[in-house]
């Protein structure tokens, strides 16, 4: 892998990232206004109440992304621990009725005077920088169970209990693929990838098979036509937005499936309405876009000496990766549909304070790059 990366000899990679991410994030904020405008005019009489909600947040996530570039590395190791205990105690806050706030039928939100957090979004961080913390340890033994992929699973099994009881199937999916990559790039043996793959579709399974509107939706994705007005609409109204963007797209606002055709049109499917307004030339660009810091990221970690930085790197980029593939593949219906946003571009305040939080770690593991 790194010496793949390594060939694209990219010059000035957290320049690039920081860069790459503001035009994401720049793009989004034109696409949340244009998809949302009409039905937030519809359901509060304000059609700019989510374009400036989203505004307020990039703000907010700038002035982090300057704070942790600002800040010596060393604070960000040592915060580790506290953010993991306190994602663990944000993610049991939910259950507490006061604070609890439901959309959808489910507890994935806390509200505060009126401010909503998702704690499943920190806790993807949080679990990331616990794994660099724990793999990069010199007496780190992957080899042995009990003491050294034991611990790691504790700490998952922890968080994918508290987020299945929300629930929230999607992060605890995304949590468990992160895992189990962290462990094998650390040099999980044979027997651990078999028993964790095993471990993990039975897992899977499960879960699938004890929740009915899950298995409906495994079923939905299989053959969407066959339920076109209840299960299968969202995907069928995603592809009817794809198919008539074309090639260029129907111009800037004249998307009609965000017209209450497509649900969730400025949060989970908010790629639909890019396809629909700017055509395969606008998805494949943000395609690209992602596939770029992708690249740079992996640049950034393949240059780093320290093996905490290696996996904090890797651990971060294979996040802003996946959790694009996963929102890109639900909306084209490659994937089961499933509420995943896309980062830096849809809609939603917790996802994008948190991947812009993610960038910053990334453009700082790039500074010691610039200073050799």
């Amino acid at each position: 892998m790194e010496k793949i990366i390594n060939q694209f000899k990219i010059e000035n990679p957290r320049e690039n990232l920081l860069i790459s991410v503001a035009l994401l994030t720049c793009l989004g904020l034109l696409m949340v206004y244009t998809s949302s405008s009409i039905p937030a005019y519809q359901k509060f009489g304000d059609s700019l109440l989510f374009f400036k909600k989203q505004c307020l947040v990039s703000i907010i996530g700038a002035g982090l992304v300057w704070f942790i570039l600002w800040l010596p590395f060393r604070w960000l190791q040592a915060s580790t621990l506290p953010l993991l205990v306190c994602s663990v105690i944000l993610l049991g806050a939910i259950f507490i009725p006061s604070l609890q706030h439901k959309a959808n039928g489910a507890a994935r939100w806390i509200q505060v005077y009126g401010l909503t957090f998702q704690p499943a979004e920190l806790a993807k961080l949080a679990l990331i920088m616990f794994f660099a913390r724990n793999l990069g340890r010199k007496n780190f033994q992957v080899h042995s169970f009990w003491r050294g992929i034991a611990p790691n699973l504790i700490v998952f099994f922890v968080f994918a209990t508290l987020l299945m009881l929300q629930p929230d199937f999607g992060s605890t999916t995304v949590l468990f693929v992160l895992t189990f990559t962290m462990l094998f790039t650390a040099g999980l043996p044979t027997k651990f990838i078999i028993g964790a793959i095993f471990l993990g579709t039975a897992g899977l399974s499960a879960a699938i098979y004890q929740a009915p509107y899950r298995m409906k939706r495994l079923v939905t994705f299989l053959d969407p036509w066959a339920q076109a007005s209840e299960g299968g609409f969202q995907i069928i109204q995603s592809y009817l937005g794809f198919q008539s963007g074309g090639l260029l797209g129907l111009g800037l606002g004249e998307s009609r499936q965000k017209l209450y055709f497509l649900p969730e049109a400025h949060t989970d499917f908010i790629l639909s309405v890019i396809g629909e307004e700017l055509g395969l030339i606008g998805v494949l660009l943000i395609v690209a876009i992602f596939a770029y810091i992708t690249v740079l990221g992996f640049q950034i970690t393949a240059k780093q000496e320290d093996s905490y930085r290696k996996f904090l790197g890797f651990g971060l980029t294979c996040l802003i990766a996946m959790q694009a593939c996963l929102n890109i593949g639900v909306a084209m219906g490659v994937l089961p549909t499933k509420g995943m946003p896309l980062p830096f571009v849809s809609s939603g305040s917790s996802s994008l304070i948190i991947f812009l939080v993610v960038t910053a770690i990334l453009a700082k593991l790039g500074e010691s790059m610039t200073e050799t």
